[in-house]
């Protein structure tokens, strides 16, 4: 089966979508910032699959179960399909920094696993995050990178991008507008 074409945005989780306050380890504690859940249904209704990817390694350091994080992101599923929105997958590394996995972010694993379960096309996609690591991600597999500058690690990720050590797409004050450049993009790419 030839993948889509549909434009995929991926998704950082912490300090993208919600607070970055060190590890997330309940419902409880995630806590989106304002036009989040909005953005999300506007890239769906504009035709985008929407995937996270997320490092948890809060798992591998024993401060929360793979069913904690489920129920984190079952709260977050719960609220986008209050506004009418959804996911099209969740995917997560939940090793520690230390264990040489191949899909702790920057590496690709977890990317290349959503493109092949998902159909994804990763010419058509996007990456939205907050630190140099999404950018290094976004760089790897041909995605464009879209900064957001919603945590105390984005300011790295634009000296990074001054330095001429990641490539920047678009750097947006916060996810609402990185989305909304992300619209306008598919559809100028749509038009040629």
């Amino acid at each position: 089966m030839k993948p889509e074409i549909t434009p995929t945005v991926f998704l950082d989780r912490d300090g993208t979508l919600n607070r970055d306050t060190g590890y997330i380890t309940s419902p409880a504690e995630l806590n989106l910032f304002p036009g989040v859940v909005e953005a999300i249904v506007r890239l769906k209704q504009g035709g985008s699959r929407v995937v996270i990817i997320t490092n948890q390694s809060g798992i591998a350091r024993g401060l929360m179960t793979e069913d904690d994080l489920h129920m984190i992101h079952r709260k977050l599923e719960r609220e986008l399909v209050k506004e009418g929105g959804c996911l099209d997958g969740i995917f997560f590394c939940s090793h520690h920094p230390d264990d040489a996995c191949q899909c702790r972010k920057p590496k690709p694993g977890l990317i290349l696993r959503a493109a092949k379960e998902l159909d994804l096309n990763l010419s058509r996609s996007y990456y939205v995050g907050d630190k140099v690591i999404d950018m290094q991600l976004a760089n790897a597999v041909g995605s464009k990178a879209v900064l957001v500058m919603t945590s105390e690690y984005s300011q790295e990720a634009v000296q990074a991008m001054e330095n001429n050590e990641i490539r920047v797409a678009f750097v947006a004050e916060n996810f609402s507008e990185a989305a909304n450049w992300i619209l306008q993009d598919t559809a100028a790419v749509e038009l040629n």
